[in-house]
């Protein structure tokens, strides 16, 4: 009977945060469209466009190696862990240091990168032109101040997750891209810096949004800082691996940018916005999805109840297969039609439509791996594993890297997208074997 009870609080649970998230990640991406759409229109596919989307590479691979995904991957586990055990002055003081660690160690970090930008800007974009890479460099170092802001606001969202809060956590990116949107008619005024302007204005939001939801939390701020505590230098052993495998992610694109940055003009643009819609499903399902379970998953390995563990995982997976499955197919046939119907007109051709559609189609067959991706990595490391996908998907990365390098000849940009759905794949086959053996060990 109160096994039964258990399962149904978990499924009530997981439905209620799993649909916030997903209606919240749905009008995230809507305001996402919105702002696809006005860069298509205003700019088409130009090269200051080109220039705008490569600006976001370094200090986008700064914040998801050091901060972003490292850190939901280790601090969640442990701060869910002290909370399940009653730890709760613990569990404050661990998150307390974290929130003053993760902007510091950003602050340090982007000095070095400030300096030696225009170096990484001929890495990024060796296709671009003398005056395309100044602007290039120009605007990436403004951009620098946004993974700094982020820092606080992930720290922020990652004690939500644990305290199964969902609607700060799901509303700022809503917030952010609004102030991507509001950064358009700004750059008519002031230039492309306009732009910029407009991502930090959504940073600032989204912090602000996070942080509005975390004062209505039980949580105690904690001081002084305390760098020596047990369980914040756990965290940190735990953020080492995932630091290494994090940045995989924007690392293939890094590749991707700069193979597309030797084509024609507008490649890097047609990929991104490809890219853009093929990443709705993976966010409305799979990010949510396994976002929703990571602190109910979390909770079972601390206490060691596997059976309850493999219960959320199988749910989850069911739901999550379902409905990738469906997204997938639609955009397989009818993603040129989703392209045309919301980005073409303007300045953008039916040529860029065609071209974008083509990518789209290929992206498509990505959308369940790459969700299921979410889910397994999560799995592992609500089991303290970070190491095991990062032993896995650093080979991809080199994997995709050729394999886009050999067809990029002959299948041109196609052979981007094509290349990524191979070897994930491949991969999520791979961890779910290994996920499946270690569970027998609990």
């Amino acid at each position: 009977m109160l096994n039964k009870l258990k399962i149904y609080l978990f499924g009530s649970i997981f439905r209620r945060g799993a649909t916030l998230l997903t209606i919240l990640t749905f009008g995230s991406y809507l305001l996402g469209l919105v702002r696809d759409i006005l860069f298509a229109r205003v700019f088409g596919a130009s090269r200051i466009l080109d220039v705008y989307n490569a600006a976001f590479i370094i200090p986008d691979l700064l914040l998801n190696i050091f901060v972003a995904g490292a850190l939901t991957a280790a601090f969640v586990p442990v701060f869910t862990h002290l909370y399940a055990r009653n730890e709760d002055a613990e569990a404050e003081k661990v998150a307390t240091t974290m929130l003053v660690a993760a902007p510091l160690l950003l602050i340090i970090l982007a000095i070095p990168v400030f300096i030696f930008m225009p170096q990484l800007a001929d890495t990024v974009a060796p296709g671009f032109t003398f005056e395309n890479k100044e602007l290039l460099v120009l605007m990436a170092r403004l951009l620098l101040i946004s993974p700094i802001i982020f820092a606080i606001s992930n720290t922020l969202g990652n004690i939500l997750i644990s305290f199964e809060k969902f609607w700060g956590y799901g509303l700022a990116p809503l917030f952010y891209n609004l102030g991507i949107i509001i950064g358009i008619p700004l750059a008519k005024k002031f230039g492309p810096l306009g732009l910029i302007a407009g991502v930090i204005m959504g940073a600032l939001l989204h912090l602000a949004v996070r942080w509005a939801d975390i004062a209505k939390s039980k949580i105690q701020w904690r001081f002084p800082i305390q760098w020596r505590h047990s369980e914040f230098r756990k965290i940190l052993k735990l953020m080492i691996p995932r630091m290494a495998g994090q940045p995989i992610e924007q690392v293939t694109f890094f590749i991707f940018t700069n193979l597309a940055s030797t084509l024609t003009v507008g490649s890097i643009v047609v990929l991104s916005f490809a890219r853009n819609f093929q990443s709705v499903p993976v966010s409305l399902f799979g990010i949510a999805f396994s976002t929703a379970v990571f602190a109910s998953l979390s909770k079972k390995a601390a206490l060691g109840d596997r059976i309850g563990f493999l219960y959320h995982l199988r749910e989850t997976a069911k739901m999550l297969g379902i409905m990738t499955g469906l997204s997938a197919l639609f955009f397989f046939f009818f993603g040129e039609w989703v392209v045309r119907l919301f980005l073409g007109g303007g300045r953008f051709t039916e040529a860029d439509v065609i071209r974008t559609g083509k990518l789209l189609t290929i992206f498509a067959f990505a959308i369940p791996a790459e969700s299921f991706m979410h889910l397994i990595a999560r799995s592992f490391y609500a089991l303290k594993d970070t190491w095991t996908p990062l032993f896995i998907t650093l080979p991809g990365l080199i994997l995709i890297a050729i394999i886009a390098k050999v067809l990029i000849p002959v299948m041109s940009l196609a052979a981007l997208p094509l290349s990524y759905f191979i070897i994930l794949t491949l991969e999520v086959i791979i961890l779910f074997f290994i996920l499946l053996k270690k569970l027998r060990k609990i």
